[in-house]
Protein backbone atom coordinates (compact mmCIF):
# COMPACT_ATOMS: atom_id res chain seq x y z
CA UNK A 1 0.00 0.00 0.00
CA UNK A 2 1.25 3.46 -0.88
CA UNK A 3 2.13 5.90 1.91
CA UNK A 4 2.35 8.99 -0.33
CA UNK A 5 -1.36 9.63 -0.74
CA UNK A 6 -1.65 7.34 -3.75
CA UNK A 7 -4.26 4.63 -4.20
CA UNK A 8 -3.25 1.43 -5.98
CA UNK A 9 -6.02 -0.73 -7.45
CA UNK A 10 -4.98 -4.09 -8.93
CA UNK A 11 -7.19 -6.00 -11.34
CA UNK A 12 -7.14 -9.69 -12.22
CA UNK A 13 -9.55 -11.86 -14.18
CA UNK A 14 -11.35 -15.19 -13.90
CA UNK A 15 -10.79 -17.27 -10.80
CA UNK A 16 -12.12 -20.67 -9.81
CA UNK A 17 -10.42 -22.53 -6.97
CA UNK A 18 -11.70 -25.99 -6.11
CA UNK A 19 -8.43 -27.25 -4.58
CA UNK A 20 -6.47 -25.17 -2.09
CA UNK A 21 -3.53 -23.13 -3.38
CA UNK A 22 -2.42 -21.61 -0.07
CA UNK A 23 -0.36 -24.75 0.59
CA UNK A 24 2.03 -23.52 -2.11
CA UNK A 25 2.86 -20.35 -0.20
CA UNK A 26 6.61 -21.03 -0.39
CA UNK A 27 6.76 -21.04 -4.19
CA UNK A 28 8.75 -17.88 -4.93
CA UNK A 29 6.96 -16.68 -8.08
CA UNK A 30 3.56 -17.39 -6.56
CA UNK A 31 4.59 -15.57 -3.38
CA UNK A 32 5.61 -12.50 -5.39
CA UNK A 33 2.17 -12.44 -7.02
CA UNK A 34 0.50 -12.73 -3.62
CA UNK A 35 2.66 -9.92 -2.25
CA UNK A 36 1.71 -7.70 -5.20
CA UNK A 37 -2.01 -8.28 -4.68
CA UNK A 38 -1.82 -7.91 -0.90
CA UNK A 39 0.30 -4.77 -1.27
CA UNK A 40 -2.37 -2.95 -3.29
CA UNK A 41 -5.05 -0.93 -1.54
CA UNK A 42 -7.63 -3.09 -3.28
CA UNK A 43 -7.19 -6.15 -5.51
CA UNK A 44 -10.06 -7.56 -7.54
CA UNK A 45 -10.87 -10.89 -9.22
CA UNK A 46 -13.80 -12.35 -11.10
CA UNK A 47 -15.66 -15.03 -9.16
CA UNK A 48 -16.13 -17.31 -12.17
CA UNK A 49 -18.48 -19.69 -10.37
CA UNK A 50 -21.14 -20.11 -7.76
CA UNK A 51 -20.11 -20.81 -4.18
CA UNK A 52 -22.04 -23.78 -2.90
CA UNK A 53 -21.60 -26.94 -0.89
CA UNK A 54 -24.17 -29.28 -2.38
CA UNK A 55 -27.21 -27.18 -1.43
CA UNK A 56 -28.47 -26.46 -4.93
CA UNK A 57 -29.29 -28.48 -8.03
CA UNK A 58 -27.76 -27.67 -11.42
CA UNK A 59 -29.62 -25.35 -13.73
CA UNK A 60 -30.62 -26.03 -17.33
CA UNK A 61 -27.25 -25.32 -18.92
CA UNK A 62 -23.90 -24.52 -17.40
CA UNK A 63 -22.29 -21.25 -18.39
CA UNK A 64 -25.30 -20.70 -20.68
CA UNK A 65 -24.23 -23.64 -22.84
CA UNK A 66 -24.49 -27.42 -23.08
CA UNK A 67 -20.83 -28.26 -22.80
CA UNK A 68 -19.70 -25.78 -20.15
CA UNK A 69 -18.40 -26.98 -16.81
CA UNK A 70 -20.78 -26.70 -13.88
CA UNK A 71 -18.65 -24.52 -11.65
CA UNK A 72 -19.69 -24.71 -8.02
CA UNK A 73 -16.64 -23.94 -5.90
CA UNK A 74 -16.49 -24.93 -2.23
CA UNK A 75 -16.80 -22.19 0.43
CA UNK A 76 -13.05 -22.53 1.06
CA UNK A 77 -12.47 -20.62 -2.22
CA UNK A 78 -13.27 -17.38 -0.41
CA UNK A 79 -10.46 -17.95 2.08
CA UNK A 80 -8.11 -18.91 -0.75
CA UNK A 81 -8.87 -15.68 -2.59
CA UNK A 82 -8.19 -13.75 0.60
CA UNK A 83 -4.89 -15.56 1.00
CA UNK A 84 -3.95 -14.46 -2.51
CA UNK A 85 -4.71 -10.85 -1.61
CA UNK A 86 -8.10 -10.46 -3.32
CA UNK A 87 -10.22 -7.97 -1.37
CA UNK A 88 -13.36 -7.81 -3.55
CA UNK A 89 -14.89 -9.74 -6.45
CA UNK A 90 -16.90 -8.98 -9.54
CA UNK A 91 -19.53 -11.72 -9.28
CA UNK A 92 -21.50 -11.12 -12.48
CA UNK A 93 -20.57 -13.74 -15.08
CA UNK A 94 -21.97 -16.64 -17.08
CA UNK A 95 -21.23 -19.28 -14.42
CA UNK A 96 -22.62 -17.74 -11.23
CA UNK A 97 -26.10 -18.97 -12.29
CA UNK A 98 -24.97 -22.55 -12.99
CA UNK A 99 -27.10 -23.62 -10.03
CA UNK A 100 -30.05 -21.36 -10.71
CA UNK A 101 -31.54 -18.64 -8.57
CA UNK A 102 -30.99 -20.58 -5.35
CA UNK A 103 -27.33 -20.95 -6.29
CA UNK A 104 -27.02 -17.18 -6.61
CA UNK A 105 -28.61 -16.67 -3.19
CA UNK A 106 -26.34 -19.33 -1.70
CA UNK A 107 -23.31 -17.61 -3.24
CA UNK A 108 -24.37 -14.28 -1.76
CA UNK A 109 -24.77 -15.92 1.65
CA UNK A 110 -21.25 -17.39 1.56
CA UNK A 111 -19.72 -14.13 0.34
CA UNK A 112 -21.36 -12.21 3.17
CA UNK A 113 -20.35 -14.81 5.77
CA UNK A 114 -16.81 -14.74 4.39
CA UNK A 115 -16.72 -10.91 4.47
CA UNK A 116 -15.87 -10.74 0.79
CA UNK A 117 -17.35 -7.63 -0.89
CA UNK A 118 -18.97 -8.27 -4.26
CA UNK A 119 -20.96 -6.62 -7.03
CA UNK A 120 -23.06 -7.83 -9.95
CA UNK A 121 -25.48 -10.30 -8.35
CA UNK A 122 -28.39 -9.80 -6.01
CA UNK A 123 -31.79 -10.86 -4.75
CA UNK A 124 -33.37 -8.40 -7.21
CA UNK A 125 -32.49 -6.44 -10.32
CA UNK A 126 -31.70 -3.35 -8.25
CA UNK A 127 -29.41 -5.25 -5.87
CA UNK A 128 -27.58 -6.91 -8.75
CA UNK A 129 -27.07 -3.59 -10.56
CA UNK A 130 -26.10 -1.26 -7.73
CA UNK A 131 -22.53 -0.44 -6.68
CA UNK A 132 -20.70 -1.76 -3.67
CA UNK A 133 -18.51 0.73 -1.82
CA UNK A 134 -15.03 -0.03 -0.52
CA UNK A 135 -12.97 2.15 1.78
CA UNK A 136 -9.24 2.64 1.41
CA UNK A 137 -6.92 4.98 3.30
CA UNK A 138 -7.02 7.70 0.65
CA UNK A 139 -10.11 7.02 -1.46
CA UNK A 140 -13.58 5.54 -1.40
CA UNK A 141 -14.02 3.15 -4.32
CA UNK A 142 -17.29 2.09 -5.97
CA UNK A 143 -17.53 -1.17 -7.92
CA UNK A 144 -20.28 -1.99 -10.43
CA UNK A 145 -20.21 -5.35 -12.19
CA UNK A 146 -22.15 -6.74 -15.14
CA UNK A 147 -22.10 -9.75 -17.47
CA UNK A 148 -22.98 -9.75 -21.14
CA UNK A 149 -25.41 -12.11 -22.79
CA UNK A 150 -25.92 -12.64 -26.50
CA UNK A 151 -24.50 -14.61 -29.43
CA UNK A 152 -20.80 -15.43 -29.11
CA UNK A 153 -17.73 -15.83 -31.29
CA UNK A 154 -19.06 -15.90 -34.89
CA UNK A 155 -22.40 -14.41 -33.77
CA UNK A 156 -24.48 -17.11 -35.42
CA UNK A 157 -26.65 -18.60 -32.65
CA UNK A 158 -27.02 -17.39 -29.07
CA UNK A 159 -26.68 -19.84 -26.21
CA UNK A 160 -29.97 -20.88 -24.56
CA UNK A 161 -31.63 -18.21 -22.46
CA UNK A 162 -30.30 -19.07 -18.98
CA UNK A 163 -32.81 -20.09 -16.34
CA UNK A 164 -32.27 -18.21 -13.12
CA UNK A 165 -30.06 -15.57 -14.73
CA UNK A 166 -32.21 -12.49 -15.30
CA UNK A 167 -33.29 -10.71 -12.10
CA UNK A 168 -36.41 -8.59 -11.65
CA UNK A 169 -37.82 -6.01 -9.25
CA UNK A 170 -41.34 -6.89 -8.14
CA UNK A 171 -43.98 -5.47 -5.81
CA UNK A 172 -46.11 -7.43 -3.28
CA UNK A 173 -47.59 -9.96 -3.33
CA UNK A 174 -44.76 -11.18 -5.56
CA UNK A 175 -41.14 -11.46 -4.54
CA UNK A 176 -38.31 -10.01 -6.58
CA UNK A 177 -36.31 -12.47 -8.65
CA UNK A 178 -32.59 -13.04 -7.94
CA UNK A 179 -30.08 -12.90 -10.75
CA UNK A 180 -27.18 -11.19 -12.49
CA UNK A 181 -26.74 -7.61 -13.64
CA UNK A 182 -26.82 -8.40 -17.34
CA UNK A 183 -25.81 -6.37 -20.39
CA UNK A 184 -27.76 -7.93 -23.21
CA UNK A 185 -26.58 -7.51 -26.77
CA UNK A 186 -27.50 -8.85 -30.17
CA UNK A 187 -25.87 -9.23 -33.55
CA UNK A 188 -26.77 -7.58 -36.83
CA UNK A 189 -25.94 -9.32 -40.09
CA UNK A 190 -25.00 -7.01 -42.96
CA UNK A 191 -25.64 -8.61 -46.38
CA UNK A 192 -25.66 -7.60 -50.03
CA UNK A 193 -28.75 -6.94 -52.16
CA UNK A 194 -29.13 -10.51 -53.51
CA UNK A 195 -29.05 -12.08 -50.06
CA UNK A 196 -31.36 -9.40 -48.66
CA UNK A 197 -34.01 -10.09 -51.31
CA UNK A 198 -33.72 -13.86 -50.84
CA UNK A 199 -34.42 -13.52 -47.11
CA UNK A 200 -37.53 -11.51 -47.88
CA UNK A 201 -38.66 -14.12 -50.43
CA UNK A 202 -38.19 -17.03 -48.02
CA UNK A 203 -40.16 -15.22 -45.34
CA UNK A 204 -42.95 -14.38 -47.77
CA UNK A 205 -43.29 -17.91 -49.17
CA UNK A 206 -43.44 -19.43 -45.68
CA UNK A 207 -45.85 -16.72 -44.46
CA UNK A 208 -43.59 -15.88 -41.54
CA UNK A 209 -44.70 -12.27 -41.78
CA UNK A 210 -47.93 -13.14 -39.95
CA UNK A 211 -46.14 -14.18 -36.80
CA UNK A 212 -43.98 -11.09 -37.04
CA UNK A 213 -47.10 -8.87 -37.03
CA UNK A 214 -48.48 -10.65 -33.98
CA UNK A 215 -45.22 -10.24 -32.07
CA UNK A 216 -44.83 -6.63 -33.14
CA UNK A 217 -48.22 -5.81 -31.64
CA UNK A 218 -47.35 -7.49 -28.35
CA UNK A 219 -49.80 -10.39 -28.68
CA UNK A 220 -47.11 -13.07 -28.52
CA UNK A 221 -43.75 -13.51 -26.83
CA UNK A 222 -40.75 -12.12 -28.61
CA UNK A 223 -37.14 -13.06 -27.96
CA UNK A 224 -36.09 -12.73 -24.31
CA UNK A 225 -33.35 -10.25 -25.12
CA UNK A 226 -35.94 -7.50 -25.53
CA UNK A 227 -36.56 -5.19 -22.60
CA UNK A 228 -39.62 -4.37 -20.55
CA UNK A 229 -42.03 -4.27 -23.48
CA UNK A 230 -42.92 -6.99 -25.98
CA UNK A 231 -44.00 -4.55 -28.66
CA UNK A 232 -42.25 -2.81 -31.51
CA UNK A 233 -39.13 -4.90 -32.06
CA UNK A 234 -39.41 -6.58 -35.46
CA UNK A 235 -39.93 -3.49 -37.60
CA UNK A 236 -38.97 -3.93 -41.26
CA UNK A 237 -37.86 -1.06 -43.51
CA UNK A 238 -36.42 -0.77 -47.01
CA UNK A 239 -32.94 -1.46 -45.65
CA UNK A 240 -33.64 -3.57 -42.53
CA UNK A 241 -35.38 -6.94 -42.40
CA UNK A 242 -35.99 -9.35 -39.54
CA UNK A 243 -35.57 -13.02 -40.36
CA UNK A 244 -36.09 -15.69 -37.68
CA UNK A 245 -35.54 -13.07 -35.01
CA UNK A 246 -32.25 -11.80 -36.43
CA UNK A 247 -31.85 -8.32 -37.85
CA UNK A 248 -30.42 -8.12 -41.38
CA UNK A 249 -29.22 -4.83 -42.87
CA UNK A 250 -28.70 -4.10 -46.54
CA UNK A 251 -25.08 -3.27 -47.27
CA UNK A 252 -22.22 -3.61 -49.72
CA UNK A 253 -20.47 -6.51 -47.97
CA UNK A 254 -21.08 -9.40 -45.60
CA UNK A 255 -20.15 -8.64 -41.99
CA UNK A 256 -21.46 -8.79 -38.44
CA UNK A 257 -21.92 -5.98 -35.94
CA UNK A 258 -23.32 -5.90 -32.42
CA UNK A 259 -25.38 -3.55 -30.31
CA UNK A 260 -26.35 -3.44 -26.64
CA UNK A 261 -29.92 -3.06 -25.47
CA UNK A 262 -30.70 0.45 -24.32
CA UNK A 263 -32.59 -0.66 -21.22
CA UNK A 264 -29.48 -2.28 -19.78
CA UNK A 265 -27.24 0.61 -20.80
CA UNK A 266 -29.52 3.15 -19.14
CA UNK A 267 -29.79 1.14 -15.92
CA UNK A 268 -26.03 0.82 -15.55
CA UNK A 269 -25.35 4.44 -16.45
CA UNK A 270 -27.84 5.51 -13.78
CA UNK A 271 -25.97 3.53 -11.12
CA UNK A 272 -22.61 4.86 -12.35
CA UNK A 273 -23.87 8.43 -11.97
CA UNK A 274 -25.09 7.64 -8.46
CA UNK A 275 -21.75 6.05 -7.55
CA UNK A 276 -19.99 9.18 -8.82
CA UNK A 277 -21.82 11.20 -6.15
CA UNK A 278 -20.49 9.02 -3.32
CA UNK A 279 -17.07 7.71 -4.38
CA UNK A 280 -13.66 9.07 -5.33
CA UNK A 281 -13.04 6.29 -7.85
CA UNK A 282 -15.77 4.47 -9.80
CA UNK A 283 -15.08 1.11 -11.47
CA UNK A 284 -17.26 -0.73 -13.98
CA UNK A 285 -16.30 -4.35 -14.71
CA UNK A 286 -17.92 -6.32 -17.54
CA UNK A 287 -17.58 -10.07 -17.92
CA UNK A 288 -17.27 -10.44 -21.69
CA UNK A 289 -17.94 -13.75 -23.40
CA UNK A 290 -18.04 -12.51 -27.00
CA UNK A 291 -14.34 -13.38 -27.39
CA UNK A 292 -12.02 -12.54 -30.23
CA UNK A 293 -9.24 -9.99 -30.57
CA UNK A 294 -11.13 -6.88 -31.69
CA UNK A 295 -13.34 -4.69 -29.53
CA UNK A 296 -16.98 -5.44 -30.30
CA UNK A 297 -19.37 -2.59 -31.04
CA UNK A 298 -21.53 -3.11 -27.97
CA UNK A 299 -18.45 -3.13 -25.72
CA UNK A 300 -17.15 0.07 -27.28
CA UNK A 301 -20.53 1.72 -26.71
CA UNK A 302 -20.76 0.48 -23.12
CA UNK A 303 -17.20 1.41 -22.16
CA UNK A 304 -17.42 4.96 -23.45
CA UNK A 305 -20.93 5.36 -22.04
CA UNK A 306 -19.79 4.33 -18.57
CA UNK A 307 -16.97 6.90 -18.68
CA UNK A 308 -19.42 9.56 -19.87
CA UNK A 309 -21.69 8.68 -16.93
CA UNK A 310 -18.85 9.16 -14.42
CA UNK A 311 -16.69 6.02 -14.28
CA UNK A 312 -12.92 6.32 -13.79
CA UNK A 313 -12.03 2.74 -14.81
CA UNK A 314 -13.76 0.41 -17.23
CA UNK A 315 -12.43 -3.15 -17.43
CA UNK A 316 -13.40 -6.19 -19.48
CA UNK A 317 -12.60 -9.59 -18.02
CA UNK A 318 -13.34 -13.10 -19.19
CA UNK A 319 -11.69 -13.00 -22.59
CA UNK A 320 -8.29 -11.97 -23.91
CA UNK A 321 -6.24 -8.79 -23.92
CA UNK A 322 -7.62 -6.28 -26.40
CA UNK A 323 -5.58 -3.26 -25.44
CA UNK A 324 -5.74 -0.17 -23.23
CA UNK A 325 -7.44 3.09 -24.16
CA UNK A 326 -7.56 6.44 -22.44
CA UNK A 327 -10.89 8.15 -23.02
CA UNK A 328 -11.47 11.62 -21.58
CA UNK A 329 -8.50 11.01 -19.28
CA UNK A 330 -10.02 7.80 -17.87
CA UNK A 331 -8.78 4.22 -18.16
CA UNK A 332 -10.35 1.53 -20.35
CA UNK A 333 -8.77 -1.92 -20.06
CA UNK A 334 -10.41 -3.88 -22.85
CA UNK A 335 -9.25 -7.33 -21.81
CA UNK A 336 -8.18 -8.86 -18.51
CA UNK A 337 -7.16 -12.54 -18.91
CA UNK A 338 -7.71 -15.02 -16.05
CA UNK A 339 -6.01 -15.08 -12.67
CA UNK A 340 -6.35 -18.78 -11.84
CA UNK A 341 -8.85 -21.30 -13.17
CA UNK A 342 -9.21 -24.90 -11.99
CA UNK A 343 -12.17 -25.53 -14.27
CA UNK A 344 -10.46 -28.62 -15.70
CA UNK A 345 -10.07 -30.03 -12.19
CA UNK A 346 -13.75 -30.13 -11.22
CA UNK A 347 -14.56 -33.36 -9.37
CA UNK A 348 -18.39 -33.33 -9.53
CA UNK A 349 -20.52 -32.97 -12.66
CA UNK A 350 -24.22 -33.81 -13.18
CA UNK A 351 -25.45 -37.00 -14.82
CA UNK A 352 -27.49 -35.04 -17.37
CA UNK A 353 -24.27 -33.47 -18.69
CA UNK A 354 -22.64 -36.91 -18.98
CA UNK A 355 -25.56 -38.16 -21.04
CA UNK A 356 -25.44 -35.10 -23.33
CA UNK A 357 -21.78 -35.84 -23.98
CA UNK A 358 -22.61 -39.46 -24.90
CA UNK A 359 -21.19 -40.98 -21.71
CA UNK A 360 -22.76 -43.47 -19.32
CA UNK A 361 -24.26 -42.55 -15.98
CA UNK A 362 -21.39 -44.29 -14.17
CA UNK A 363 -18.72 -42.21 -15.94
CA UNK A 364 -16.54 -39.90 -13.88
CA UNK A 365 -15.98 -36.15 -14.01
CA UNK A 366 -12.47 -36.76 -15.31
CA UNK A 367 -13.74 -38.90 -18.18
CA UNK A 368 -16.28 -36.23 -19.11
CA UNK A 369 -13.65 -33.47 -19.14
CA UNK A 370 -11.39 -35.60 -21.34
CA UNK A 371 -14.23 -36.29 -23.79
CA UNK A 372 -15.10 -32.61 -23.95
CA UNK A 373 -11.50 -31.79 -24.77
CA UNK A 374 -11.53 -34.37 -27.57
CA UNK A 375 -14.73 -32.77 -28.91
CA UNK A 376 -13.02 -29.38 -28.99
CA UNK A 377 -10.02 -30.82 -30.78
CA UNK A 378 -12.32 -32.38 -33.40
CA UNK A 379 -14.08 -29.02 -33.86
CA UNK A 380 -10.72 -27.27 -34.28
CA UNK A 381 -9.54 -29.79 -36.88
CA UNK A 382 -12.81 -29.41 -38.78
CA UNK A 383 -12.34 -25.65 -38.87
CA UNK A 384 -15.53 -24.94 -36.97
CA UNK A 385 -14.08 -23.46 -33.81
CA UNK A 386 -11.83 -20.52 -33.15
CA UNK A 387 -9.54 -20.32 -30.16
CA UNK A 388 -11.32 -18.18 -27.58
CA UNK A 389 -8.43 -17.73 -25.18
CA UNK A 390 -4.72 -17.16 -25.63
CA UNK A 391 -2.03 -19.36 -24.14
CA UNK A 392 0.47 -16.52 -24.07
CA UNK A 393 -0.13 -15.59 -20.45
CA UNK A 394 -1.99 -13.12 -18.30
CA UNK A 395 -1.21 -9.94 -16.38
CA UNK A 396 -2.14 -7.92 -13.32
CA UNK A 397 -3.16 -4.37 -14.21
CA UNK A 398 -2.54 -1.90 -11.38
CA UNK A 399 -4.17 1.51 -11.80
CA UNK A 400 -2.49 4.21 -9.72
CA UNK A 401 -4.33 7.33 -8.52
CA UNK A 402 -2.78 10.38 -6.89
CA UNK A 403 -3.78 11.94 -3.59
CA UNK A 404 -6.63 13.84 -5.27
CA UNK A 405 -7.87 10.68 -7.00
CA UNK A 406 -6.41 11.73 -10.36
CA UNK A 407 -5.28 8.94 -12.67
CA UNK A 408 -1.48 8.76 -12.77
CA UNK A 409 -0.57 5.54 -14.60
CA UNK A 410 -1.37 1.90 -15.30
CA UNK A 411 1.20 -0.75 -14.45
CA UNK A 412 1.25 -4.10 -16.24
CA UNK A 413 2.85 -7.09 -14.52
CA UNK A 414 2.76 -10.22 -16.71
CA UNK A 415 1.91 -13.54 -15.08
CA UNK A 416 2.25 -17.13 -16.19
CA UNK A 417 1.13 -20.56 -15.14
CA UNK A 418 3.80 -22.30 -13.11
CA UNK A 419 3.51 -26.08 -13.52
CA UNK A 420 4.65 -27.81 -10.33
CA UNK A 421 4.37 -31.19 -12.01
CA UNK A 422 2.97 -32.31 -15.35
CA UNK A 423 1.14 -35.44 -14.25
CA UNK A 424 -2.61 -35.56 -14.68
CA UNK A 425 -4.24 -33.72 -13.05
CA UNK A 426 -1.65 -31.06 -13.68
CA UNK A 427 -0.63 -29.24 -10.51
CA UNK A 428 0.09 -25.56 -11.08
CA UNK A 429 -0.16 -22.08 -9.60
CA UNK A 430 -0.03 -18.60 -11.15
CA UNK A 431 3.13 -16.57 -10.67
CA UNK A 432 4.68 -13.30 -11.78
CA UNK A 433 6.74 -13.69 -14.95
CA UNK A 434 10.37 -12.67 -14.58
CA UNK A 435 11.15 -9.35 -16.29
CA UNK A 436 12.87 -9.97 -19.61
CA UNK A 437 11.74 -13.59 -19.78
CA UNK A 438 10.03 -14.98 -22.88
CA UNK A 439 6.63 -15.00 -21.21
CA UNK A 440 7.08 -11.45 -19.87
CA UNK A 441 8.01 -10.17 -23.32
CA UNK A 442 5.13 -11.99 -25.02
CA UNK A 443 2.53 -10.45 -22.71
CA UNK A 444 3.97 -6.94 -23.02
CA UNK A 445 4.26 -7.15 -26.81
CA UNK A 446 0.69 -8.38 -27.07
CA UNK A 447 -0.45 -5.44 -24.91
CA UNK A 448 1.54 -3.03 -27.09
CA UNK A 449 0.16 -4.45 -30.33
CA UNK A 450 -3.46 -4.28 -29.20
CA UNK A 451 -3.12 -0.87 -27.53
CA UNK A 452 -1.54 0.77 -30.56
CA UNK A 453 -4.87 1.35 -32.41
CA UNK A 454 -5.95 3.50 -29.45
CA UNK A 455 -2.80 5.59 -29.59
CA UNK A 456 -1.58 4.08 -26.31
CA UNK A 457 2.10 3.35 -25.79
CA UNK A 458 3.63 1.01 -23.20
CA UNK A 459 7.15 1.39 -21.87
CA UNK A 460 9.20 -0.81 -19.55
CA UNK A 461 10.31 0.78 -16.31
CA UNK A 462 12.09 -1.20 -13.56
CA UNK A 463 10.77 -4.49 -14.94
CA UNK A 464 7.17 -3.25 -15.13
CA UNK A 465 5.05 -2.26 -18.10
CA UNK A 466 3.95 1.36 -17.59
CA UNK A 467 1.17 3.17 -19.41
CA UNK A 468 0.79 6.93 -18.95
CA UNK A 469 -2.48 8.71 -19.67
CA UNK A 470 -2.53 10.99 -22.69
Amino acid sequence: MADNGETHLSFTGNSYIEHRVSVHHRKVGFLKLVELLKGSDLSFANLECAIQDGEDWPAFGSGMGWAGTYMGAPPSMIEELKFMGIKAVYAANNHVADFGELGILTTINYLKRGRMPYAGIGASLTEASQPTYLETENARVALIAAADWGPRQMMDLPFPWPAGYMPADELPPYKSRPGVNVLRYDAVAHVDRDAFEQLKRISQELEWGRGKVVRFQGAARTEPLIGSTLRGWEKDTDTEFFFMGRKFVLGEEFRMSTFAYQEDLDRTYRHVTEARRHADVVIVALHDQAHGVGVHDYINTFAHGCIDAGADIYINHGGVQRGIEFYKGKAIIYGQPPLYLQNDEVTKLPTSMKLRMGLGIDSTAGELLEERERSRERANRAGGQRQAFSGIGSAVHTVVFGENAELKEIRIRPTEEYIIHGRRPRLSVPRLAEPGSEKFNQVIERARERSKPFGTTIEIRDGIGVVLPK
